[in-house]
């Protein structure tokens, strides 16, 4: 009796994460996560002053990255409502889409302390790292170019001021 016990113990330890779920499904529930999501940009955006073509305003950026979101979340749904019935399962809860989210989750919390470069460099090189399995020093300098390429576009194209951390 007790061998049944610790085995069906041991099964709701498997089961916990990660969760499989059919593929069509998660896709469309993705899809329509990213909608919503896209959705919330538009409305808040539609808030914000708009500015023009020339000189775009804070809610300019958010607004097309919502459309944009919107969209494309339409054509990933549309796309796997229209595809061959496949039940292969995919699992919820693996171990990249955790570090993703925690690290997500992470820069809110160092954007002022570290600054947009300093966070997002951070962000950029830790995915690097533990998602594509690049060097840690391939990864420096990949986000390192990238916040270099990010200060020129912000900074001195747009002649946008992100915060800038202790620095």
């Amino acid at each position: 009796m007790s061998d049944q016990t610790e085995d069906s113990r041991s099964e709701r330890r498997r089961a916990f994460l990660p969760v499989l779920i059919g593929d069509r499904l998660g896709g469309v529930a993705v899809a329509g996560a990213l909608a919503a999501i896209g959705l919330l940009f538009v409305w808040q955006a539609a808030l914000l002053d708009l500015g023009g073509v020339g000189l775009p305003g804070p809610g300019f950026f958010p607004l097309l990255m919502g459309i944009a979101l919107v969209a494309f979340a339409a054509m990933i749904a549309i796309e796997l409502m229209r595809g061959a019935d496949d039940r292969s399962p995919i699992a919820f809860g693996h171990r990249d889409v955790l570090v993703v989210l925690a690290a997500l989750l992470a820069v809110p919390l160092l954007f002022e302390p570290l600054g947009a470069y300093g966070t997002l460099g951070l962000f950029g090189a830790l995915l690097l790292v533990l998602i594509a399995r690049t060097s840690l020093l391939l990864a420096v300098a990949a986000a390192a170019i990238a916040m270099g390429l990010c200060w020129y576009f912000f900074q001195e194209l747009l002649g946008l001021q992100l915060p800038t951390g202790p620095w």
